[in-house]
């Protein structure tokens, strides 16, 4: 890292040394630059020694991104979803829509899952999710604007078999569950809005797969029929 910051403070003195000392290679050689990099960069030189602190603060951002990487990675955990062992999932995604949506919308899943039962080479979980999704979409009307609105909740008790397939960190499983739905529409077109909304069962079917850096923390995505196509987010192991 202080070779990089000290070649960067040199910048000022090597852009007064002039063009052809970079084609002759002598700069290239002194900052351990390839010379087809230095020719590219050469023009800017009097623009990267303006941007020298910037520059700086990337690379030191930079390092401090990757240095912690490898206390994190490999180390997870052979059989995450061993019995007895708990998963907070926290995650976000693209919704489905119900009840008259339309548009694209935004979710925001909660779930835990206790893996329970050995069966076979995997285990079985039950646990819970709470998800609330979001939609809107505007329209216009003798020349104003209005926009619908639709909201939906849904509280699912959901089961799943878990299968790490002898990786270290990974943990896939597949799953069903139901729940109530609840389902809520707005439309500000009228002067005291226009509201409704409907309470339904709604049965899900979905599908995941998650790494663990280490024994606690890790990375989820799961897809299906589940208030979202499509979610991802971060896991949390809890053991015995």
């Amino acid at each position: 890292m202080r070779s990089v910051m000290g070649w960067m403070d040199q910048l000022p003195q090597a852009s007064a040394r002039g063009q052809q000392a970079c084609y002759n290679g002598n700069m290239c050689e002194s900052y351990n630059i390839i010379p087809l990099l230095c020719n590219i960069l050469w023009p800017s030189a009097p623009h990267l020694c303006r941007m020298k602190s910037l520059i700086k603060l990337f690379l030191l951002g930079l390092m401090l991104a990757v240095n912690p990487l490898p206390s994190f990675c490999g180390d997870g955990p052979v059989n995450p979803g061993s019995p007895g062992s708990g998963v907070f999932r926290f995650g976000a995604g693209a919704a489905i829509p119900f009840y008259g949506c339309s548009g694209s919308g935004a979710v925001a899943v909660d779930n835990y899952d206790q893996n329970i039962w050995q069966a076979g080479p995997g285990t079985i979980s039950l646990g819970g999710q709470i998800g609330v999704s979001f939609f809107s979409r505007d329209y216009t009307t003798d020349n104003h604007l209005y926009k619908y609105r639709w909201s939906n909740i849904v509280v699912i008790v959901r089961g799943a078999y878990h299968y790490g397939w002898g990786l270290p960190g990974f943990d896939t499983y597949a799953g069903i569950g139901a729940g109530p739905l609840l389902c809520m529409f707005d439309n500000d077109g009228y002067d005291n809005g226009q509201k409704s909304s409907h309470l339904t069962i709604l049965p899900a079917a979905f599908a995941g797969v998650t790494y663990f850096f280490n024994n606690i923390i890790g990375i989820n995505a799961e897809c299906g029929y589940n208030l979202a196509y499509v979610s991802a987010g971060i896991t949390f192991r809890l053991t015995k």
